[in-house]
């Protein structure tokens, strides 16, 4: 019950800040419209961005941040509104099912599920299936990493890229980074504890996770061995997150392995820098991104 009510204050608190941050500043030069999509035992929502102008559109496949518990389209939408207006992408926002009501491995089945529905409505949708990029932040840059690994062998070429915002690619529970100790005490917005917990929230009811266990391929991304032949990456660091070691390795490796893996470092930010209010280090990490899906090429 005390879980219960916790996530639940979180959930509505979260919703409630963001709301007041972006009151009247958001972007309004897009079209917007939702639906849903059928998952294996139920539907969840999707909030398609359309910018102005004639398609098809380039594609920017949304997951939303939130530790897995949190988070929803709506917390989000801010940040989905700029990523569409200044990129000229089609995005395409997907409302996975959280946790601890939805464990691991749900949310991620939710995510490559979404795969298959992005592929077959794209055209509908003014979307371009032959450029598709996934995108997530936090808990959703770990679902979007997780999402391109599998989609090697399900879905062969079909992703052209992948943005990696602040991602979650290792378990705080079995690995010691250095940003942990030095980043992930009070006063910081994502603090080790609280990573501890929500790790806890995603894995405890899981059917796959298995008691004692450091990784598994649909949860920790940079623990799978084989990281060739992957999407193009653009990692986006705050170089004050606990989460900035874990992502610089994971990129580390993807470019050991022989891809292509930019690094976009911002200075001074905190984790959830970017979405959270309209500063200008978001304004900056919003037109990188929209600067790096838009190279000659992607």
């Amino acid at each position: 019950m005390y879980d219960s009510l916790r996530l639940g204050f979180f959930r509505w608190f979260i919703r409630v800040l963001l709301k007041f941050k972006w009151r009247g500043k958001f972007a309004t030069d897009l079209e917007l419209s939702n639906e849903t999509m059928p998952v294996e035992g139920g539907r969840i929502g999707v909030r398609i961005y359309t910018p102005r102008g004639r398609g098809p559109f380039p594609i920017l496949h949304f997951f939303h941040g939130g530790g897995w518990v949190g988070g929803d389209l709506d917390t989000h939408d801010p940040l989905c509104r700029d990523l569409c207006t200044q990129s000229r992408h089609l995005l395409v926002a997907f409302d996975y099912r959280l946790a601890p009501e939805y464990p691991f491995p749900i949310p991620i089945r939710d995510c490559l599920a979404s795969l298959v529905w992005i592929r077959a409505h794209a055209a509908r949708l003014s979307g371009d299936a032959d450029r598709i990029v996934l995108c997530g932040d936090s808990a959703g840059g770990n679902l979007a990493a997780v999402t391109a690994q599998q989609a090697r062998t399900l879905h062969p070429g079909l992703l052209k890229g992948q943005v990696l915002i602040y991602p979650v690619t290792d378990h705080c529970g079995f690995a010691q980074w250095p940003s942990y100790r030095t980043h992930g005490g009070r006063g910081f917005n994502l603090t080790h504890k609280a990573m501890t917990e929500l790790w806890d929230f995603y894995l405890r009811k899981s059917p796959l996770w298995i008691a004692g266990a450091s990784s598994h391929e649909l949860a920790t991304p940079l623990r799978v061995a084989n990281l060739q032949a992957l999407p193009p990456a653009l990692f986006v660091i705050a170089e004050e997150d606990l989460l900035k070691d874990e992502a610089a390795e994971y990129a580390r490796l993807m470019q050991q392995a022989g891809n292509d893996a930019q690094v976009k470092r911002y200075p001074g930010q905190q984790h959830g820098f970017l979405g959270f209010e309209p500063s200008a280090a978001h304004k900056q990490a919003v037109a990188d991104i929209a600067g790096w899906l838009n190279a000659p090429g992607r």
